[in-house]
């Protein structure tokens, strides 16, 4: 375990007064003197100047005294503030260490357990080790001779398998004391390959003859430290750590202060492999804990000393050098008061969210522990509700981020009025916030999350701007859905997911069977990144018929994936989890690459080339030169621009209206095509139909289902038909199966037609060979 020694953590900078609750520190008052008499009542004149002088000595004597004692008790202040702080930057940093080095060791244990025939679950660990901790460089399973067996690299140009891992004269020892303790050993700090201070860690995985390797790992120290100290704290503190002598961090390293205020060590497993860290207070915040009062002191008790003289002197009345006297401690008290407003701010801002002034992370973490700590093991009444806002990145696109700053305070606003005055409420950050709600029932919580949402509903008023926005609600119980801060925090955001996919404007209750279906998510998004790198994906090509003379004027492309555990994943599940975990770019990016790649061999066959249909996720259009990459693969594939239909969904085309606006005009302005996929079942607006250069609209398969027998798919197909044929828009009915649908789309003058009637979704070289001519399934439609 690593050891931490330094300051230990310190008490408040300030202790109160019992019965006042004011500071009592530097309370420094005067006392009028009574005029000195003979004892016949009359002044002596002639002593007066002596007397006078001797007083004003005492006086700026006294006065220098407690000049330096405030002096003194002001650095005091300060040290016992930096010592809170040292105190709180060291526990956090202690916790955020022995959290990894624990991960690190079950990591090892794991493997020493399972073996090293466990590949799949060594990558999925590795996966969200390096995720959760990512100023890791590298994770690797290494044999016995530090021969790599399994490693993942981050960015670093490191060996891979079967190679032996790079040592130096600092790894080899460290190897050698892992094996033989059976612990976990930390190397020397040490330079890594691209210049940045790193550490690694080795442990044994096994031990006597059940010894079979090593884990090691490399960490990036400058962006550890970073990642384990808030940036508030980075922000008022000059930090620096040195190790073996040399400069860690800051990295690049800067100036360092003429002093530093306070410091403390981090030993990993030996003094060797240690840091020592020092910080100095920047000047803004000794400015917010230091004060005038100090230097007024000693101006006013100059001022008084010379007062008390001239009033000696001259015989002024008492009770005139009472009321000044009054006056200068009136001032001091006012002193001591603006300096603990400034350190109780100080205090608050660690806790609390610039922006809103709700608890942020630390404040909501903090309260969240004492609320379980309170509530111990036992069933209770305790609730949690992780709130996130929908739509609020469309506002900050469109509007500006100082619109959605202004929106996200008039939230915790609206809530007030829901909320009951025990319920707390933190902003997580960004468009996130956290309810904890304590007894109340189920039924009490789920009707609080309901009325939330409809108080959300109700629209704000933001400068001249009237801004809709709705809010996704999920909710976690304690202890069944957690025992600890992260767990609850974790599971309610698994259950917003939920509330979020189930279309929005919702809450959801998180459920066991919940955090299996995340572990589902997170097994299939490995899977995908897996099958793209191994060639696992196939396109297929479905023809579209033109249903005048039942042509084949274009085919659509369709993902397909075959999992290597042999049964094919439906396309709507790894599509749905691909744009969920940011991978559907490079899907799309592959399937885009393989049509066109398919087109370009059909035109070398033959001139009657039929367009190609790509379905296209929102996620790809906002990617950044999206258009521009469109336009060079085509170039590389010689395919005319006009050949390509790009099929958008109706939720895609209302996610950011002015953004994909522009996205779809600067596509059609290129030759593109842009056609609407499953209309009528979505955000059906005829603006959009209007406000976009649309020149398809595809009929969804569930109007054509039923249409020979229901009379309402019949009215929606036929006004669709004659809708897009108004705007000199083409329609296309998918899921065409009988030859009564097909006539009936016919009387509706429906453009195009696609669907089992015709053939079902073919490889490459079959649609090659009906462009060719071999096209039996015309000849029985046609029949």
């Amino acid at each position: 375990m690593p050891a931490v020694s330094g300051h230990p953590r310190g008490r408040p900078v300030h202790e109160l007064s019992a019965s006042t609750g004011k500071s009592t520190r530097g309370a420094y008052r005067v006392s009028a003197a009574d005029p000195v008499a003979t004892p016949g009542g009359e002044r002596p004149q002639r002593w007066s100047p002596w007397m006078a002088g001797l007083l004003m000595l005492a006086g700026v004597a006294g006065t220098l005294f407690l000049y330096r004692g405030l002096q003194s008790a002001e650095d005091a202040s300060l040290a016992r503030y930096v010592d809170n702080l040292a105190g709180y930057i060291e526990a956090d940093m202690l916790a955020d260490m022995r959290e990894q080095m624990n991960a690190h060791r079950r990591m090892s244990a794991r493997l020493a357990h399972y073996g090293l025939a466990d590949r799949e679950g060594w990558e999925l660990n590795a996966e969200l080790f390096l995720d959760h901790y990512d100023y890791y460089r590298t994770l690797a399973v290494l044999g016995p001779d530090l021969t790599v067996r399994w490693i993942r690299n981050r960015d670093l140009e490191v060996v891979g398998p079967g190679e032996t891992f790079p040592v130096d004269e600092d790894f080899r020892p460290a190897v050698s004391r892992a094996g033989a303790t059976g612990e976990m050993v930390a190397t020397r700090p040490r330079f890594l390959p691209d210049g940045r201070p790193g550490i690694s860690l080795v442990s044994p995985i096994g031990t006597g003859d059940e010894h079979v390797g090593y884990l090691a790992t490399t960490m990036d120290i400058p962006a550890a430290i970073d990642a384990m100290i808030p940036a508030l704290f980075r922000e008022s503190l000059d930090l620096h750590a040195v190790a073996r002598g040399r400069n860690v961090y800051p990295f690049p390293p800067e100036a360092e202060p003429a002093r530093w205020d306070a410091g403390f060590t981090v030993d990993m497993d030996n003094d060797e492999a240690g840091f020592l860290f020092e910080f100095a207070v920047s000047d803004e915040i000794r400015e917010q804990l230091s004060t005038a009062m100090p230097e007024v002191v000693l101006l006013s008790g100059i001022l008084l000393s010379l007062l008390l003289a001239a009033v000696v002197y001259l015989g002024l009345n008492a009770s005139g050098q009472a009321l000044v006297m009054s006056r200068a401690n009136r001032r001091l008290e006012e002193e001591i008061g603006e300096r603990e407003a400034a350190e109780r701010e100080l205090a608050f801002l660690v806790n609390h969210d610039g922006l809103t002034g709700l608890p942020n992370r630390f404040g909501i973490s903090e309260y969240l522990a004492d609320l379980i700590e309170r509530h111990g093991d036992h069933e209770s009444q305790l609730a949690v509700l992780f709130l996130d806002l929908d739509q609020f990145k469309d506002i900050n696109d469109s509007l500006g981020h100082q619109l959605g700053d202004q929106l996200l305070c008039e939230v915790p606003r609206r809530l007030a009025g829901v909320l009951r005055d025990r319920d707390f409420v933190g902003r997580h950050g960004g468009d996130e916030f956290l309810i904890a709600v304590e007894r109340a029932d189920r039924e009490q919580v789920e009707q609080l999350a309901a009325n939330i949402l409809r108080a959300l509903d109700g629209g704000f008023a933001v400068e001249d701007h009237r801004l809709f926005i709705s809010g996704s609600i999920g909710i976690a119980y304690y202890p069944e859905s957690g025992r600890s801060v992260s767990e609850l925090i974790q599971n309610a955001d698994t259950a917003l997911f939920k509330a979020k996919n189930a279309g929005r404007n919702q809450f959801a209750v998180f459920t066991r069977e919940m955090f299996a279906q995340a572990q589902h998510r997170l097994h299939l998004s490995r899977d995908i990144r897996h099958a793209l790198e191994d060639g696992d994906f196939r396109v297929v090509y479905q023809p579209i018929i033109d249903i005048r003379d039942l042509s084949m004027i274009g085919v659509e492309a369709l993902l397909r994936w075959e999992h290597s555990d042999g049964y094919a994943v439906p396309p709507q599940e790894f599509i749905r989890v691909a744009e969920e975990t940011g991978i559907i770019g490079r899907l799309g990016q592959f399937a885009l690459d393989r049509a066109l790649s398919d087109m370009a061999h059909w035109k070398s066959l033959s001139a009657d080339l039929p367009w190609l249909a790509v379905n296209v996720s929102g996620a790809q259009i906002h990617e950044a030169g999206f258009a521009e990459q469109l336009s060079v693969l085509l170039h590389q594939h010689r395919i005319e621009p006009e050949q390509l239909h790009l099929e958008i969904t109706e939720e895609v085309l209302i996610e950011n209206l002015a953004r994909n606006r522009r996205m779809l005009h600067k596509l059609d302005e290129i030759g593109m095509r842009i056609v609407v996929d499953d209309f009528g079942v979505g955000y059906s607006s005829l603006s959009y139909l209007k406000n976009f250069p649309i020149s398809v609209v595809k009929i969804d398969r569930g109007f054509v289902r039923d249409i020979v027998s229901d009379p309402e798919d019949q009215a929606i197909t036929r006004t669709i038909c004659s809708l897009a044929g108004d705007l000199g828009m083409q329609t296309v009915a998918e899921g065409v199966e009988t030859d009564e649908q097909l006539a009936l789309l016919a009387s509706y003058r429906c453009s195009f037609a696609q669907g089992f009637l015709f053939s079902r979704p073919a490889e490459a070289d079959d649609i090659a060979e009906m462009i060719a001519g071999s096209l039996p399934w015309r000849e029985e439609s046609a029949g």
